[in-house]
């Protein structure tokens, strides 16, 4: 719209120009004379209202010298433009300069590189994670640099939707993410996270070896309440004290179950998935439903049949029996409680929602934390061990997926997730 309104302007002035050429040719018959006279008229007209306009744009602005293009002689705002376009590009070099100069302390590698494996830039971190060197003027491979085969695998990828981690040959675990930094280079990120990952071993050596230790005398003690419950000669109290100790000895075998439960799904991998029919996973749980069904509650299910999905059987079902137990013990009584698995247009969505007790929201951002509990009181008459959720969370990252909480104090709660699309069968 600007440029048609200054064409028309433009051909405006040109008429008149030339009616002007024709008036004055009529008499002094000479009509290039006086058209190219008015034109230079024009020109001198157009450059003086043009530096006034860039004098009220920019009264303070210094001379600049005009050295790099010959129509800044003949033009102010050709001058005026490329004075400001020279600046920019002068504070925009500074800043990447400074970014430059900055970003070499990051904590984490940086390598900049072509389809091809040709690194175009990199950081100090990523030469000392990798013990390599790298200068401009000296070519370098990134897939040399990087010579294991995991790292080529995983480049070869369509998407990265996970970071690989890599074990180097110094002992060292090295985080990697790609992705497209434009339509020529890639945009590597490498970190080390060798102390993560040892702590996650030393938390997971040190599971095992509670859940070894505190099996054996369990199982021993378990026994032996066993036996002191077939003596028929004990008091009231004796009776009392027996069954006490049998309910937190029952709690206890839960509790590291549970754990090693989770131990297990942290150190599980997607490499591990197969095909699992869902739908009849959660029939399957009917009965046992109803056994621990001791509160009255009306349960309804609503599942669509054949629904199978790629993941680990064992941890699906543990999570949606997780779900459910949770519905049943903690919705209160004469609940009405109702399961659904259906397809939806993000994937498959598992909810089980009950018009309960309901949940307060101070407390839902920490259902999923190890030992949390809503209701320390309520916790103890029921035996949960606040690790339930937590087995849920961990089960549903293994497959990509997030359990999403809806809860309003004395109307009810549902717990849901969805498995994307990708992965039904």
């Amino acid at each position: 719209m600007k440029n048609y309104s200054s064409i028309k302007y433009f051909i405006i002035e040109l008429i008149i120009a030339v009616i002007i050429a024709l008036l004055f040719g009529f008499f002094a018959k000479d009509f290039e004379f006086w058209f190219i006279i008015i034109l230079i008229l024009l020109l001198v007209w157009h450059h003086y209202s043009e530096y006034n306009l860039l004098h009220l744009l920019a009264p303070q602005q210094p001379k600049h010298k005009r050295t790099h293009n010959i129509l800044e002689y003949f033009s102010q705002s050709i001058a005026y433009k490329n004075h400001h376009r020279r600046r920019d590009k002068i504070q925009t070099l500074r800043m990447l300069s400074k970014l430059n100069k900055n970003i070499q302390y990051l904590p984490d590698g940086i390598i900049l590189f072509e389809e091809n494996g040709r690194i175009t830039w990199c950081n100090q971190v990523s030469q000392q994670i990798f013990d390599f060197f790298w200068d401009k003027k000296v070519v370098k491979d990134v897939f040399n640099v990087i010579f294991y085969d995991e790292f080529k695998h995983y480049f070869n990828k369509e998407k990265w939707r996970h970071p690989l981690v890599l074990l180097l040959n110094n002992q060292r675990y090295i985080e990697i993410n790609i992705n497209k930094y434009d339509d020529k280079l890639y945009l590597m990120i490498a970190r080390d996270v060798t102390q993560f990952i040892r702590l996650l071993h030393s938390r997971q050596t040190f599971l095992n070896n509670m859940n070894h230790e505190l099996r054996t005398p369990l199982t021993v003690i378990r026994g032996y309440l066993e036996l002191l419950e077939n003596d028929e000669c004990q008091s009231a109290l004796q009776i009392k004290a027996l069954q006490a100790m049998k309910e937190q000895a029952e709690r206890m075998a839960i509790l590291l179950n549970q754990l090693n439960i989770l131990a297990k799904i942290e150190t599980s991998t997607n490499k591990e998935h197969q095909t699992v029919d869902l739908s009849q996973v959660i029939l399957s749980l009917q009965k046992s439903i109803a056994v621990l069904n001791k509160y009255e509650h009306q349960i309804e299910f609503d599942i669509e049949p054949n629904l199978k999905v790629m993941g680990d059987e064992s941890q699906l079902q543990s999570a949606v029996s997780n779900l459910i137990y949770n519905a049943i013990k903690h919705s209160g009584q004469n609940a009405v409680i109702r399961i659904s698995w259906k397809k939806t247009e993000q994937g498959a969505e598992f909810s089980v929602s009950d018009n309960g007790v309901g949940i307060a929201a101070k407390h839902l951002p920490h259902l999923t934390e190890r030992f949390y509990r809503v209701d320390e009181s309520r916790t103890n008459q029921t035996g949960g061990t606040g690790l339930g959720l937590a087995i849920v969370k961990h089960t549903l990252e293994q497959h990509d997926s997030g359990l999403t909480v809806q809860s309003t104090e004395g109307k009810g709660a549902t717990f849901s997730f969805i498995i994307k699309n990708r992965y039904l069968v």
